[in-house]
């Protein structure tokens, strides 16, 4: 089974500098992959490495540029022959948006690393970095899951302006699609609009510390907390952590995806009313 992935996000920057990040060695091995060589004249885009899904060696041909406007290129995964196009197009009010279209994709299964998550974080990591703010850590996919998914990123502003995001279901219905519910007292419901069942808050110390449970049909709930650290000079470092996960059951699709909504959530609070959540289908 495959499935085919579609991600479009805003930048705040030039389309042409989006563009030279999106296609220049040193800034891909910045903000995507840990090897990169590319020589567009020559029809040659690789990236390998750790941060690049079936990434021991380089696996991507059939390259073709629009210079300043798109870039696709074959990508052979599992055996199966994928083709990717990313593009670039400027607004109106001088800003960049950038999409991404990639299909098929081999289908991982519930739980498992999503291509979904791997191609959000890279989009909202390139917006970051042609932005000037700081990136979230790029997944190493040579690391094997284990029973606690782990997330971190940095946030420009407080500990207690980042916890009162935690705790608004206004603002936690931007960064992650959902109708939240929140009750801020250990015992109290934390919940989503989706059909997770019964969640709820076991720990809370404002504004450093929150823990709720998390429930899915078929399996024992599993414990998110998340921890807040002023960073001198940086603003607050966000630490999450997802862990319980038994019987088998790998955490590394939680693992990228927590990463892949920390990027929305930091780029909401530091862009302000500006900040569009980025679009996306999986099917």
């Amino acid at each position: 089974m495959a499935d085919k992935v579609f991600v479009k996000a805003m930048v705040f920057a030039p389309a042409p500098a989006v563009y030279r990040a999106m296609t220049t060695e040193l800034s891909l091995s910045t903000w995507f992959a840990e090897h990169v060589d590319v020589r567009l004249d020559d029809g040659r885009f690789e990236f390998w490495g750790r941060h690049t899904p079936f990434g021991d060696v380089p696996r991507q041909t059939n390259v073709s540029a629009e210079p300043g406007g798109r870039l696709r290129f074959d990508w052979e995964m599992e055996g199966m022959s994928t083709a990717v196009e990313m593009s670039v197009r400027e607004t109106a009010g001088g800003d960049t948006t950038v999409s991404v279209r990639h299909e098929p994709v081999p289908f991982w299964g519930f739980d498992r690393a999503s291509m979904n998550d791997f191609w959000g974080i890279a989009v909202g990591n390139l917006a970051n970095f042609t932005e000037g703010r700081t990136l979230a850590p790029r997944p190493d996919y040579t690391v094997p899951c284990e029973e606690t998914a782990f997330a971190t990123i940095v946030v420009d502003t407080s500990p207690e302006d980042v916890f009162s995001v935690l705790l608004d279901p206004a603002m936690i219905d931007k960064w992650l699609p959902s109708e939240s519910v929140v009750e801020p007292w250990e015992g109290g419901r934390y919940e989503f609009g989706w059909d997770h069942g019964p969640m709820t808050v076991v720990g809370i110390e404002a504004p450093h510390r929150l823990a709720y449970t998390w429930h899915n049909d078929g399996w024992p709930d599993t414990l998110v907390s998340w921890e807040l650290d002023e960073e001198p000079a940086e603003g607050t470092r966000i630490s999450l952590r997802h862990s319980g996960f038994v019987d088998g059951r790998p955490s590394d699709g939680y693992q990228l995806g927590w990463q892949n909504l920390l990027i929305n959530l930091q780029r909401m609070v530091e862009i302000g009313d500006r900040w569009q959540a980025p679009q996306w289908r999986h099917r």
